[in-house]
């Protein structure tokens, strides 16, 4: 709790020189959900060839408000979520697929240069939601499933103030330890 106090009393006091500000961002969330993995355990479970056919992309956004400490620091905190990474598995008399969606609050304490260059890094609290389905002669089951967990985060990019573009690697969404997302992304800050 009294670590909560003394940021508080940081940021109050670095106020007015700090240049605080919310903004969103945009972009292009890549993640290996390991769809050939499970097709090629269907597979030896089965006994049949299996084909797969999945995502390697989806959409990213993410809100955030950053706190200048100074010229040179600053600390970001948002939230972010994804579109769905879908993967359909198809052998002789059955198919199954399954999508996995992506959210989660991060945290972040970076560093930034004169002509706009910054990097950060720090953790985030995140979700995976997964859906799941297999039809087998014509009957449909379904299921779901999910996993939160932390991990860590580190990115860089481009910010002239008001516009910022760049690049974040997540790793262990949902404290998964394989489940990694690197995002492009491009922002505005009001």
């Amino acid at each position: 709790m009294r670590f909560i106090f003394l940021i508080l009393f940081i940021l109050n006091f670095n106020l007015s020189l700090a240049k605080n500000g919310a903004g969103i961002e945009g972009g292009i969330a890549y993640g290996d959900i390991g769809a050939e993995e499970t097709a090629q355990r269907i597979a030896n479970l089965s006994g049949s060839t299996t084909t797969v056919t999945y995502d390697e992309a989806t959409y990213y956004a993410r809100i955030f408000y950053e706190f200048d400490i100074n010229r040179e620091s600053f600390i970001d905190v948002g939230y972010f979520f994804t579109g769905s990474l879908d993967a359909t598995y198809t052998l002789s008399g059955a198919s199954a697929s399954e999508s996995y969606f992506f959210n989660g609050l991060e945290g972040s304490y970076g560093f930034k240069t004169n002509d706009g260059f910054y990097l950060k890094g720090g953790f985030h609290q995140s979700e995976i939601d997964g859906e799941a389905s297999i039809t087998i002669g014509g009957t449909t089951y379904a299921a779901q499933a999910s996993a939160s967990g932390t991990g860590f985060l580190f990115g860089g990019g481009i910010d002239n103030g008001s516009t910022r573009y760049g690049l974040t690697y997540y790793d262990s969404v949902g404290g998964i330890e394989d489940a990694n997302l690197t995002v492009l992304f491009y922002g505005f800050k009001f």
